[in-house]
């Protein structure tokens, strides 16, 4: 891209700052926006955006229209985070979220795939944007055939079959601003916890291979170690989905970063090479549940009707952090050494650690009461389950009395 368009690799350090600003201001603008359009609607028209984008930086003969649609291309890619993540901490179940989120790791791989993909069929950069463009213009079709289930889905209250039990009217978010809404207690911290988890993991991924070059090894195997790294994560949440059948969101907050302290903390020691890669799949592994577990936990600590609000800022602080910290190491690697990274790792797990502690200690009331009602809800599903099981055998039993008579 680089040499057709005459610009220097470095450049594309501006194009996705430039792409990361314009998703901060749509996702601070989105939780108005989801209030006259709603979730699916919403989600389809910022899908369309992204695709005209897509097109658009196909078509780009200069740098500087390439940074034109970089614009819409976060605005599209803000709003279809916010809503999207707002829709399912209110409506869906945590192992939905982890899934959700799993899916990223699909995308992450076909990305580079289907580049690949574009270059050996002869299409070039500008071939892999019109994929992307394609596969966009499918999913907004989608989008648009399944709007009434979004209806149907919020009014309902969410996906389960026990509708009598879980239902719930769909509440409005409040007219307030992001000034009036960071006045809540716990959102600047909110903010703080996705701003530092967000420096965690972008940190992670762009600066594991130059540290494992650094320590010795070969550069495709450290590009390597880096995709196992990704596909850890991936794998956790697919994993991390299942455990949320069964344990809470907060529990699996904490069980992420302690893995993730762990993973720092062995890579930190004087240990033999081969262990390195286990730890940095360790990293991935404890990053898994964290970021959709605080996501689905964003109701329960600011209730339903601010949820859009939360999430916004919560999506804000995560953009920010990714934009500022890798940076910032980057230019403490330069100074001193990369081999530093392992304790800025552990630096970034002490503060989302003390954040997310604050966080709970300042909403712990809410996520009381919310754990308390899902239990409730859990209770009698099962008794409602066990009454209709035992209705069934009556009739059962009932049906062969009548056959023998």
């Amino acid at each position: 891209m680089h040499l057709d368009l005459k610009t220097p690799i470095s450049a594309a350090g501006v194009l996705s700052i430039i792409a990361s600003l314009g998703t901060i201001v749509s996702s601070l603008c989105t939780p108005k926006v989801l209030r006259i359009f709603g979730t699916g609607k919403l989600v389809a028209y910022s899908i369309a955006l992204t695709a005209i984008a897509s097109i658009g930086y196909g078509l780009a003969d200069s740098f500087n229209v390439l940074c034109l649609w970089a614009i819409p291309m976060g605005i599209g890619a803000g709003a279809v985070d916010v809503a999207m993540n707002n829709f399912a901490a209110v409506y869906l179940e945590s192992k939905h979220t982890n899934w959700l989120h799993a899916s990223w790791g699909i995308g992450a791989t076909l990305g580079p795939s289907l580049l690949s993909l574009s270059i050996l069929t002869g299409g070039g950069w500008r071939g892999a944007y019109e994929y992307v463009a394609a596969a966009l213009a499918a999913i907004f079709v989608l989008i648009l055939i399944s709007l009434p289930l979004w209806k149907k889905t919020e009014a309902r209250g969410g996906l389960s079959e026990n509708v009598t039990i879980q239902a719930k009217s769909p509440v409005k978010a409040p007219q307030i601003s992001i000034c009036e809404a960071l006045r809540v207690p716990g959102m600047k911290l909110s903010f703080l916890t996705f701003f530092f988890y967000s420096a965690l993991e972008i940190s992670t991924s762009l600066w594991c291979g130059t540290y494992l070059i650094a320590c010795g090894f070969k550069p495709e195997i450290g590009a390597f170690i880096v995709s196992l790294m990704f596909a850890s994560v991936m794998i956790g949440r697919i994993a991390s989905g299942f455990f949320a059948i069964k344990f809470t969101d907060h529990r699996l907050i904490y069980a992420g970063i302690f893995i993730v302290a762990a993973g720092c903390l062995v890579l930190s020691l004087p240990l033999p090479l081969w262990m390195q890669p286990v730890c940095i799949c360790l990293l991935g592994l404890g990053c898994a549940p964290v970021y959709p577990s605080l996501i689905h936990a964003t109701p329960a600590r600011f209730g339903e009707s601010l949820s859009s609000q939360a999430i916004s800022i919560q999506l804000a602080g995560s953009y920010v952090g990714s934009i500022l910290m890798p940076p910032a190491f980057g230019l403490v690697a330069t100074k001193f050494t990369v081999h530093l990274w392992p304790i800025s790792l552990s630096i970034f797990v002490g503060l989302l650690l003390l954040c997310v502690c604050l966080l709970d200690y300042v909403t712990h009331k809410k996520l009381n009461k919310s754990y308390a009602r899902e239990r409730v809800i859990d209770i009698l599903h099962t008794v409602s389950m066990e009454t209709l099981k035992r209705e069934r055998r009556i009739q059962r039993r009932l049906r062969n009395r009548h056959r023998k008579h």
